[in-house]
Formats: C-alpha cells, structure tokens, sequence
C-alpha cells in the first residue's frame, strides 16, 4: 500500500508526478515503481497521455482525492484537442485512457496521423527551474512546454530550453524526474524572447489548454474562413487567392518556424490550399491557430469560436423540385417498368440513353419511388464453386512432402498446425475452412507437435551435438539452460528423460564411432 504520494502542481504532468513520487520512495527498479502504482509491471509509462488510470486511482486515492477525468482535463496534453474531435470519439478516448489495457489514443486523436512535429526532448523553462529549486527543492515537468507550436514561456517571456532527457526514452519503463536538469549545464542567463508572435501563440495554446471551447465540425470552420477572407480581400469571384495566402502566411511566421513544428509549405498542393478550401477532415489546434493569427491578427480566439460555432451549414444535398413532375411521375415509373422487364441489372438499363434518360429523371424528382424499384442487385459466383474433396487431396500431399522434408532437422521450430500451413504457401485460410478438409485435419492431428514433442526434440539436438562432437553429456541443469528450460515451462516427460533417463546413461563413456548419430 502506498503511504506517501506528492501534491500535483497546476498544469504538471501526470508522468511528472509519478515520477516525483519514484524519486522520494527511492524505488531504483522501474518495474518494482510500477508494481506499486498500477499493480502491474507490463504497463508502459507515457509523458503525454497516460493510460490505466483506474488502475492508478484505485491505489492512490486514499492520498489524492481525484477521478480519471480530473487527471486528463488538468494533467494531460489531450484537452488542447476536444474542440477539433467529435465528441463520441473524445469520449471513447478518455474510456480507453481510463479502462483498456491496449490503447490507441494517439491515432483516435490524430497525433499518430498528424504532420505536427512534438518535441524529442522534454522542454523547461529555466527561471522556472531555478525557481521551483528555491522554493520546493525540487522542479516539474510543465505541459504545456511539451507541446508543439510552444517555444515560450509566458511567465518570464523567455525561451525554452531543450533538456537531455527524451519524451520517449530507450528504456519504455523508466520514469524521468525534473529535477534531474539539475545535472545538466543549464545557462545563468535566460534568452529573452523578441517576437511577440511566438508570446502571442503560447498564450492563445495556454488559454486553448484551459478554456472549455465546444466542438465545431469542419464544415463550419469552412464557412467561418470563407467569410473571414472575403472581408479581408483574400477571396473573390475567382476563389482563393493561394498564392497572396501563402506569401502573407510565410512572412509572418517564417520557414524555419513552420518547418520546427512540421508544418512547413512545400512546392504543389499544400496544406494550406487545402486548409482554405472545402474542409473534409480536422485540422489540428496549430493549424487553426497559426491561420487566425497570422492572416486575421484582429480576431480573438473566443470570438472565432463564438461566430465559428454560431453558423449553421445547410445540407449540400440539392432538392429539385419541378410544377409537372407529380403529372409525369407516372409516365418515367412506366417506362421504368418497361426497361427492367427488358434489362435484368442496372448497369444495363444506364447503358442505353433511354435508360440514363429516364434514369436521371426518377433520380431527381422521385428518388424515393427509384430506391424502391431498383433491380436486384447481381451475384458474381464465379469461382464459388470448389471441388473440396480434391483441394483437400492436393493440399494433404503437399503437407505429406513438408514433412518427409523436415522431419531430419532436429533444429527446426515448432511444427504446429500454422507452421505447416505456412509452408503451403496458399492464400486463402486453411485453417478456416478444416470441416471441409478432412485428411488435412488427420493429418494436423497426427503430426503437429505438442510442446512437450518440441522440448524433447531441444534436448535430443543437444545430446546429438554431444555424440558427435566426442563430448560428454551435460549436467541436467546445464541441458535445461542450453534449452531454455524452466521450471514454469518444463513438461513432466521433458523432466523425466533429463532429470531420470539421461542419469542411466555413464557421462563419461561414449559409443563407438560406428553407432554414433550422423
């Protein structure tokens, strides 16, 4: 049970924490550190988005009164994307966070996917350092200076500083303490940031950290930048003046920034162009972000989301509607009826310009009746038909030869069902289909190895190497660790033969070279 657990600072990740608490338990084992926190050593820590936090609470709540949800929304990086996902699936996140064993959090949430580039190294700011030293004794690992468009920190408008301490270390199970910058060189002097665009991002990413904004789908943000760039002059008769975009976009923020956070505009199709016509997809909070600011400097983030969210997108389904089309509605569904009397598929009835005629016309005006009425769609069942019984001959032949081929190799792996399937090279699923295959189930049956056949065989190669070599038998411990035998693994007739049967055997006297094993 876990008697001690450190006070979170605001904005400190979750991963910061459990680290503070490994480093004044003085636990040195990682997994012994994980044992303690989640009751289970298999659990690989992460600095941006932990998982199995119910594990975590339900060990740590008698000390730290919180919920999951309290850990993501204040101790998380995933916050700054709720207003850019859909809300079921922010939802199914924050379950997979909190409940399942495997996650993929980072693909729902679009970092998997994402061209943003996230920082290698875990980022400080150095007066904080030097404060939180004088003050606590010890430092933390800020969230918000691990995000990717951040290079400021707000407080003391000075740049941030790489550490040498990775997000994603070699060793998946340590967990990395923030006061250990202090083994670092760390500069007397802070820079002192001298471009206002950079402090104004940070803030904007530190208030979209914070604030509760609501979703807006695509389609509304589409609307939302049609209209900001009609009143700025960027967008006419013509479309979208791409080229002007990309020159204003470039010179405020400047290829090397754009290309730090991975967000840099190549030659052709960029994702700018695509940003500023139709949005099918989401974008991420810096896409937005580095748009508004550098193309509509006068527009605040809580106004974009206020108007943003205040538009209401039509359906982009077109009704058409016609005076006559109730009178001839009858005359097209005869003539319809006509034409699939005459054609038995769809294709063939669209084939014929009577057919695309009347076709378009019920598609319009009566697409509801043409739903109803279309033909039945066709059945391709070419190749459907197998012969099983000889498919099965063929395949229990080939199966036959992989064994008469094999059964000589003593340092083969495990013959089990999928081994040999996987020497018939075939594409479809044998194993899938064995009801239908009988002699290719007998013989699955007979030949496949148990793995108390396979571990055997191990021991039976090393008492062969033995003969053949003129060497005398091993220990039973020493036949056990050159087989990568345990006691959790090793069957009883495994046991049997090394620990019994091989004792009756003289170590020392070997047969003669006329009865050794080839």
């Amino acid at each position: 049970m876990i008697y001690q657990f450190p006070v979170p600072h605001v904005d400190e990740l979750l991963g910061s924490v459990l680290a503070r608490f490994v480093f004044r338990q003085g636990v040195r084992g990682d997994k012994v550190a994980l044992e303690l926190l989640f009751g289970s050593r298999k659990i690989v820590p992460s600095a941006l988005l932990q998982g199995h936090l119910s594990r975590l609470t339900s060990n740590v709540q008698h000390l730290w009164p919180t919920s999951p949800s309290e850990m993501i929304a204040n101790h998380s990086i995933l916050p700054i994307f709720k207003p850019f996902v859909e809300p079921d699936r922010y939802s199914s996140i924050c379950y997979e966070l909190t409940h399942n064993e495997k996650r993929h959090s980072t693909m729902k949430v679009g970092i998997s996917a994402s061209s943003l580039v996230f920082p290698v190294y875990y980022r400080f700011c150095p007066v904080c350092f030097n404060e939180d030293i004088n003050q606590h004794a010890y430092s933390y690992w800020r969230r918000q200076f691990q995000l990717p468009g951040v290079s400021v920190c707000l407080k003391h408008r000075c740049m941030l500083v790489d550490s040498i301490f990775e997000l994603k270390p070699s060793r998946r199970h340590t967990f990395i303490d923030a006061s250990s910058i202090s083994t670092m060189a760390v500069r007397s002097a802070a820079l002192v940031c001298r471009k206002p665009e950079l402090l104004k991002l940070a803030s904007n990413i530190n208030q979209l950290l914070h604030q509760s904004y609501p979703y807006i789908p695509p389609t509304q943000w589409t609307s939302f930048y049609d209209v900001r760039l009609r009143d700025i002059g960027l967008k006419g008769s013509k479309g979208v003046d791409h080229q002007l975009v990309e020159r204003l976009f470039t010179k405020y923020w400047g290829k090397c920034f754009l290309a730090e956070c991975g967000l840099e505009l190549a030659e052709g199709e960029t994702w700018l162009k695509i940003f500023f016509r139709k949005q099918r997809r989401h974008f991420s909070y810096l896409h937005h972000l580095l748009c508004l600011q550098a193309l509509f400097p006068s527009c605040l983030l809580d106004d974009a989301f206020k108007e943003a969210s205040n538009i209401k997108v039509q359906s982009s389904r077109r009704v058409y509607t016609s005076s006559q089309s109730e009178l001839r509605a009858s005359e097209y569904q005869a003539s319809w009826y006509r034409l699939r009397q005459k054609y038995t598929s769809l294709k063939a009835i669209r084939a014929t310009r009577e057919g695309a005629r009347v076709y378009s016309w019920l598609y319009r005006f009566n697409n509801e009746w043409l739903n109803s009425n279309l033909p039945a769609p066709l059945k391709n069942n070419v190749g459907r038909v197998i012969n099983w019984k000889k498919r099965d001959i063929d395949l229990v032949r080939k199966l036959i030869k992989v064994h008469r081929e094999s059964r000589e190799d003593l340092s083969l792996p495990r013959m089990t069902q999928s081994w040999f399937i996987s020497k018939l090279r075939v594409r479809w699923g044998v194993d899938r289909h064995l009801s239908k295959l009988p002699l290719c189930k007998q013989f699955f049956i007979k030949y496949s190895e148990t793995v108390a056949e396979y571990q055997i065989r191990r021991v039976l190669v090393i008492i062969v190497d033995c003969i053949n070599k003129g060497e005398p038998f091993p220990q039973a411990y020493e036949i056990e660790r050159a087989a990568r035998l345990s006691a959790k693994n090793i069957r009883e007739a495994t046991r049997r033969i090394i620990r019994e049967d091989l004792e009756m055997v003289p170590r020392f006297k070997l047969p003669s070279s006329k009865h050794r094993v080839s």
